[in-house]
């Protein structure tokens, strides 16, 4: 997308950052289905990303929880005849108690020793809306089991700041070096109510803020302000009208990439987007002459791109298309 070239578009400036993100920088994302999308994005422009190793988590609360390695291995429940972790999302399951418990073990592993050397950690919240379970506390995902057996309530900012505290003492001693990105998702709850998600969000925008201004190396990103403020137009959201389009997740990203990215990243980016769509583009004749000296020629461009992005996936394919 064009973001200049839209008139359907309230004009938003969004201060470049001082600290920048490089194309060798690991990061790490956690929280909303939002990021989900920007996670994907990382990828696909090569970046070392993980995202979600617990699926998607909504509440301020559960995400911090697991960035501290807060979570015991051992609370899973079972539900309609299916094992989960009260902390995990329910992609986190299985027909067998002790599979779910080592892949829960392991994903605490894999999130543990990736932000101990990550530049970057990006946390999209959701809510501020939690479920607390009589005996389980804050749930992540109430797994199906029935209502009555919650206490639905909003988190306080003060709840929200002070969690974050913790969090943040943790992760200076886990990984000085460490950046950290606040972001809200734009996706909004309805079965809360449109009222009620909007003091959900309220909430946690007004935390974020009171954070940023605690912490030099902690940021917010508007993600949520752009859709919602910026790209105001419903052509910028998908048939259910709640989640942003494939249009306005490129936007965000292209935002979020002018904002962070340094001025070599931009470049090298830019060179791997003409590079990857040329890739995928599907001949008539694969075997014609005039393909073949488009591959070999796209060839040479990419092992000179190779020695800053790792292409080596890329690379062995197309190698294979030429005879």
């Amino acid at each position: 997308m064009n973001k200049s070239a839209s008139v359907f578009t309230l004009e938003f400036n969004i201060p470049p950052s001082s600290k920048k993100i490089s194309i060798n920088d690991s990061i790490f994302m956690m929280g909303s289905c939002f990021s989900d999308e920007m996670g994907a994005l990382m990828r696909q422009n090569k970046f070392d990303c993980l995202s979600n190793p617990f699926g998607t988590i909504y509440n301020p609360h559960s995400i911090f929880k697991l960035l501290e390695a807060e979570s015991q291995t051992e609370k899973t429940i079972a539900s309609q005849g299916i094992f989960y972790h009260w902390d995990a999302h329910g992609t986190i399951s299985g027909l067998n108690k002790n599979d779910v418990e080592s892949l829960f073990e392991s994903r605490q592993d894999q999130t543990q020793q990736f932000l101990k050397s990550a530049n970057w950690l990006v946390i999209t919240l959701g809510t501020s809306f939690v479920y607390e379970h009589m005996s389980a506390g804050i749930v992540a995902n109430c797994h199906k089991v029935a209502a009555n057996s919650f206490n639905k309530r909003l988190l306080s900012q003060e709840e929200i700041t002070s969690h974050f505290e913790r969090l943040y003492s943790y992760l200076s001693e886990l990984n000085p070096k460490l950046n950290i990105i606040l972001t809200v998702s734009p996706v909004r709850h309805i079965r809360d109510g449109l009222i009620e998600n909007n003091h959900s969000k309220a909430v946690l925008i007004d935390a974020i803020q009171i954070i940023i201004r605690a912490y030099q190396d902690v940021s917010y990103f508007p993600s949520y302000e752009i859709l919602i403020d910026q790209l105001r137009d419903y052509r910028y959201y998908d048939s259910d009208m709640i989640h942003p389009s494939k249009e306005a997740i490129q936007y965000i990203w292209e935002t979020f990439a002018d904002t962070y990215f340094d001025t070599e990243t931009r470049e090298v980016l830019k060179q791997w987007s003409k590079l990857n769509s040329a890739i995928n583009h599907k001949p008539f004749q694969p075997q014609s002459d005039s393909h073949q000296k488009f591959l070999k020629s796209t060839l040479e461009k990419m092992e000179k791109l190779n020695e800053k992005l790792d292409l080596s996936v890329e690379l062995k394919q197309l190698k294979e298309q030429i005879k």
